[in-house]
């Protein structure tokens, strides 16, 4: 088997994880899969003169990501926090600007929950241009949960945006992920956008926002990421959910 024919296989792997695990919540054993295709991965000792090296470094810094995202998603937020340095790293070296501003987006993610608030967003504030200069469906995804972040970020008191940007930063998610039906992010807007609403003291409107929120994540139960399309679908920090007490960072 050629290295790219093993990449082709580790990649098939990590998408039915994927589909298969994540998307049904079962983020321990989506967890396992994520490890098992690393150690494959960099048992392969691909050198860096070869053609499938770059590539390698791309779906390296993907597993991390992942396995990253699975760990925030069961509170362990401590052991996420290496594994998002390496995924940036992975990412630099794969040389691909979307894994790059990706990388960035889970890496700030994680320092904020962590509690590297200033780090985390001065992460975040790089990385949302980098979305924006392209405009193909992977960027389109990418810069609308970049939006969400922010919006939960403002709701969340952790930045100092006030909620009329907060409101802002979720309808332009909104407006890039609804025609995408990227279901779960549809939903994460309409519910930074209730938040934001709450705020500004329009309660009938944020009924309104909840109830289109709980519509589309109805949609998101059912929801498969197109093929090959591997955005983060899930972060750290949930509207109008705390980040993580220091004790869960133990």
């Amino acid at each position: 088997m050629t290295f790219a024919e093993a990449l082709a296989a580790l990649e098939q792997r990590t998408d039915e994880a994927l589909g298969r695990l994540e998307q049904d919540g079962q983020w321990a054993a989506a967890l396992a899969c994520y490890q098992a295709a690393g150690a494959d991965l960099e048992a392969l000792a691909i050198p860096r003169a070869d053609a499938a090296y770059k590539p390698a470094r791309r779906l390296c810094a993907f597993l991390y990501l992942r396995q990253a995202n699975a760990l925030r998603a069961l509170g362990r937020h401590a052991e996420a926090r290496p594994l998002a340095d390496l995924e940036l790293s992975a990412a630099l070296a794969s040389g691909d600007r979307l894994s790059i501003s990706r990388d960035m987006v889970s890496l700030g993610t994680t320092c904020v929950a962590n509690g590297e608030v200033a780090r985390g967003l001065q992460l975040l504030a790089d990385a949302g241009p980098m979305f924006a200069h392209h405009d193909d469906v992977e960027h389109r995804e990418g810069l609308g949960w970049w939006h969400i972040i922010q919006a939960d970020l403002s709701n969340l008191n952790l930045s100092p945006a006030p909620p009329e940007q907060a409101l802002t930063d979720a309808e332009a998610a909104l407006a890039l992920l609804r025609p995408l039906e990227n279901w779960p992010g549809v939903a994460r807007a309409h519910l930074a956008r209730a938040a934001a609403l709450t705020r500004l003291e329009r309660p009938a409107d944020a009924r309104v926002a909840e109830t289109a929120g709980r519509m589309a994540e109805a949609l998101a139960a059912n929801y498969r990421p197109p093929e090959r399309s591997h955005e983060p679908r899930q972060y750290p920090l949930g509207p109008c959910e705390p980040p993580a007490a220091k004790d869960d960072l133990a």
